[in-house]
């Protein structure tokens, strides 16, 4: 198993010496090229501290972004994508032909206290809090703006990976009372419990914190994280508890992010691409090849997918996509026999790829490459939160109007909604199936809409055995059991 060396630095010694020194420098040049930085010590760390300003904190922020990326060195365990197929896979909207790795998600196997998955899941987002917590509490408030940054980022960080774990470990419409997960689990020593609402408000209490630090600094790239970045988890966050005037609120800001992109065939494998908001570059020396998201979705690349590990989309919903729609092009049409190119250019197919198999996520050039970059956030997502939230305070006039933006990019032929009241927001809920598909939010939207699992829906499309399954929204197959590690340490 690859170590992650920065996940085990001595933060009491190697924080208390990079902050004392980046209080007292200036400022210094850094490149930002966090390619190497999953390979850290706390030696490269001081090193690269002593050469002045904030290029210590620059190390530690890049290695957290690089962890986020990379994860651990196992083949289902590439980082925060890896959970956001898992997630996709426990949906109604994504199957896949065969039991094999992500298997478990598919079937949910996988939610009980000794799975191997479930145990992978808790320790990543809670090595993201502790290494967050390492920058949070060692930053003193009346530090230099440029040094208060990194400690904004990391209140980012720590909410997201709390949002995280309360929804994967609780109901999302648990009451705030309900016991969920611990609260500052960050070196592996059992902690109580914390309840929903203790959660909830700290993760919008970082959120609110990162938002106010970060909204007048300008990132030099997609891969940092800055105020629209909140704002999109803010959004989220909103949406998911029916805030809805705030959900808005932020949305908006996230949705003005760049621009929507009217060529839906590029493969979501790029940061340039102008609706991304977030994202990790991945290149030759970053790739993790088979372990990668790309492996596991990629239809034209000589990985998993490929090999007939298909992720399919459920046909009731590709039957609601309008033929004139672009987004359509993203699942196979028809069963293509072996050999046949569906990418000019690209790996020449050993293997059949059947109707509904996935084609919106390919990463180009080809066979054994796979160096597709991360998309984590995509403004589009944001046009349909906020079509919701107005929906919902009945300002259908206006939700109308964001949901047209949006479609009529992707489909010529789309009119303005005439559609009112549930019927409108029903529309707005078929296109956010539609639109984000694969991109992590599935099975997060039903468990904050309160609906169930149903595989045995008339569905054509392949479907694993023994994942021909139906469960209630609130059973608690839906949610997953605190790992084994957890129930030892806190005993």
């Amino acid at each position: 198993m690859k170590e992650n060396k920065f996940i085990k630095l001595n933060f009491s010694r190697c924080f208390a010496y990079i902050i004392t020194l980046t209080l007292f420098v200036s400022c210094a040049d850094f490149d930002r090229d966090f390619e190497e930085e999953r390979y850290l010590t706390s030696s490269h760390a001081e090193a690269n501290n002593a050469a002045g300003g904030t290029v210590g904190l620059q190390a530690l922020d890049g290695a957290i972004l690089s962890y986020l990326r990379d994860g651990e060195a196992v083949t289902d365990e590439f980082g925060i994508k890896a959970v956001d197929l898992g997630m996709d896979l426990r949906s109604n909207d994504m199957d896949m032909s065969r039991n094999t790795w992500f298997g478990a998600f598919n079937n949910y196997d996988n939610i009980i206290l000794t799975s191997n998955d479930n145990d992978f899941m808790w320790e990543f987002f809670y090595k993201v809090i502790n290494n967050a917590n390492g920058i949070i509490n060692t930053i003193p408030e009346g530090s230099p703006e440029e040094t208060l940054i990194f400690k904004y980022k990391s209140h980012t960080y720590r909410a997201i990976a709390y949002f995280y774990l309360l929804r994967i470990y609780q109901h999302t419409k648990a009451s705030d009372d309900t016991e969920a997960i611990p609260i500052d689990f960050g070196d592996f020593v059992g902690q109580p419990k914390s309840t929903v609402g203790e959660v909830k408000q700290l993760i919008l209490d970082d959120l609110t914190i990162a938002y106010n630090g970060l909204e007048n600094y300008a990132r030099e790239s997609k891969e940092e994280v800055d105020a629209s970045v909140v704002a999109a988890y803010l959004a989220r966050y909103h949406l998911t508890y029916e805030n809805w005037t705030e959900a808005e609120k932020y949305a908006d800001i996230a949705m003005s992010v760049g621009s929507i992109e009217s060529d839906v065939m590029h493969g979501f494998d790029e940061l340039a691409l102008s609706e991304v908001i977030w994202g990790a570059e991945v290149t030759e020396a970053t790739s993790e090849v088979y372990q990668s998201f790309f492996s596991h979705v990629s239809q034209i690349n000589d990985g998993y997918s490929g090999w007939n590990h298909f992720k399919t989309v459920n046909s009731n919903l590709y039957d609601m996509i309008p033929d004139t729609d672009l987004r359509k092009g993203w699942f196979a049409d028809q069963q293509y026999d072996p050999g046949v190119i569906l990418v000019p250019g690209t790996w020449g197919h050993y293997n059949i790829t059947p109707k509904y198999t996935s084609l919106k996520f390919i990463a180009q050039p080809g066979p054994g490459v796979f160096i597709g970059d991360y998309i984590y956030l995509r403004n589009t997502e944001f046009y349909l939160t906020k079509a919701e939230a107005l929906a919902r305070q009945n300002k259908d006039t206006e939700a109308q109007q964001v949901l047209f933006d949006l479609n009529s990019v992707r489909d010529e032929n789309y009119t303005l909604s005439t559609k009112t009241g549930q019927d409108l927001i029903d529309e707005i809920l078929m296109y956010r199936r539609i639109e984000l598909w694969g991109d992590g939010v599935a099975s997060f939207d039903m468990a904050r809409l309160g609906v169930g699992l149903d595989r045995k829906d008339g569905r054509e499309n392949l479907v694993m055995p023994g994942a021909d399954l139906v469960i209630p929204a609130l059973d608690e197959k839906m949610i997953y059991q605190i790992p084994i590690r957890e129930v030892d340490a806190s005993n």
